[in-house]
């Protein structure tokens, strides 16, 4: 077994020159050009992917192998994931040379073989470079082909970057270097989801709204943060695939997204440094105002250096958790400290904040300000109950958005939030039902 650590970035046709010349500049390695044939197997119930692995037999110049993923993680177009490698003598699948380890206890394997059928293909041709960056080996893959799953089919253009030897850092040194030719996206889905997604007729994930966000129980501060910026950033790349692909309607959504990644680190302010975060924070800025041009284009923005570059460095920051290389003992103390309990603290802030506002006289020439004090309060409050009932949260948080609504068409010069319903008593101080209430 083997722990593939791999970064994947989906390329622009027009790069592809580009590309190649700057791998060929740096210290390299090249295998030229060749043709691969990958047959994805499955069982009818989609066994495999119940598992969260992928197997397929790869064809190459007559020599076979058979590879089995397991389950591992994804975050922002790093893929690490434990696979296992065999080679086989012909192209027919036989998954008993896999050791037997690899399989849920109690899997009867002989009956997995007989019920695997292949269900999608991948077909490319891969040009390498192995390049030599910092301490580190790194295989850089240009893959040029298409996946197809029946009589369906879909361009297949990418360039992985897989960690041989050394460093994981140095993947992301060389991924920035690549991000500034321009002409690459980061790609979060690995052949297989793709050829999954083909198979069943639907490429992408739907869109789901924003609201709470899953955090495991007896979470801490740090663990918490991570599975905040993680789903964050997923949902960007999700969003972004569904905009390049022509739906213009989740624009307004990526914003919001945008939004909600500053915002968390506003919320961490007094946890990690500011610093930390603030390059990355710039380009989000940028990014947002290039989403609110009336002409924006979405190849244009999704291929930008500012776009890739800002994911690369939010994927980064949760990776190596950098964090931990600037914070204090104060501060280590509170990141190891209860989710939960940070959350109710920074709840009754919010709250708090919302009710000076609803105080205010307000000019009607600040509506934009207050839209957007609005928008980060209640997104806050959104990201920050992971422990108790949605029902709840959306009930506390509904005279807040009737009132933005209202607010929209207010037209006098000087107006007040419009609060349409008193909010109810704060959830995080009156609950029992919270979902970890054994978190403190």
């Amino acid at each position: 077994m083997t722990i593939e650590i791999e970064l994947k970035f989906l390329v622009d046709p027009n790069q592809i020159d580009v590309i190649q010349q700057q791998l060929t500049n740096l210290p390299h390695r090249h295998t030229p050009a060749v043709k691969l044939a990958n047959h994805y197997y499955e069982t009818a119930d989609n066994q495999l992917r119940r598992w969260d692995m992928g197997l397929r037999v790869r064809g190459k110049a007559e020599q076979y192998e058979m590879t089995l993923k397991t389950a591992g993680q994804e975050i922002g177009g790093l893929h690490q994931r434990p696979e296992y490698n065999v080679p086989l003598a012909t192209s027919q699948l036989d998954i008993a040379l896999l050791p037997d380890n690899v399989w849920p206890t109690g899997t009867d394997i002989s009956a997995l073989q007989q019920a695997l059928t292949p269900l999608f293909s991948t077909d490319f041709t891969r040009e390498k470079w192995v390049v030599t960056v910092g301490s580190s080996e790194i295989e850089v893959a240009l893959d040029q082909g298409v996946v197809s799953a029946g009589e369906h089919t879909t361009p297949l253009l990418e360039v992985e970057l897989e960690l041989l030897t050394g460093q994981r850092s140095d993947i992301f040194a060389l991924a920035y270097q690549l991000a500034e030719l321009g002409g690459l996206r980061l790609g979060w889905q690995s052949k297989a989801a793709r050829g999954y997604g083909l198979a069943q007729g639907s490429l992408l994930p739907a869109v789901t709204p924003l609201m709470q966000i899953p955090v495991k129980p007896k979470a801490t501060c740090e663990q918490g943060l991570s599975t905040l910026l993680t789903v964050l950033v997923r949902r960007w790349q999700l969003l972004e695939s569904h905009w390049i692909g022509g739906d213009n309607q989740v624009l307004p959504l990526l914003q919001q997204t945008l939004l909600a990644i500053r915002e968390t680190f506003t919320l961490f302010g007094g946890v990690i440094p500011r610093s930390v975060s603030s390059t990355l924070r710039q380009r989000l800025l940028i990014i947002e105002e290039a989403l609110q041009q009336k002409k924006t284009d979405a190849q244009g923005v999704c291929f930008s250096v500012d776009w890739v570059s800002g994911q690369l460095q939010l994927t980064e920051l949760i990776v190596e958790q950098q964090w931990r290389q600037a914070v204090n003992a104060r501060q280590l103390k509170r990141l190891e400290g209860s989710f939960k309990r940070f959350c109710d603290v920074m709840l009754s802030r919010c709250a708090a904040e919302l009710h000076e506002l609803a105080a205010e006289t307000l000019l009607a020439n600040q509506r934009n300000v207050t839209f957007l004090r609005l928008d980060k309060l209640t997104l806050a409050i959104g990201l920050l109950s992971s422990a108790y009932p949605i029902e709840q949260v959306e009930a506390w948080l509904a005279p807040w958005l009737l009132a933005r609504q209202h607010l929209v068409s207010a037209g006098s010069e000087v107006i007040r939030l419009p609060l349409a319903t008193r909010p109810l008593a704060p959830f995080w101080l009156t609950s029992n039902t919270a979902k970890d209430s054994l978190n403190d």
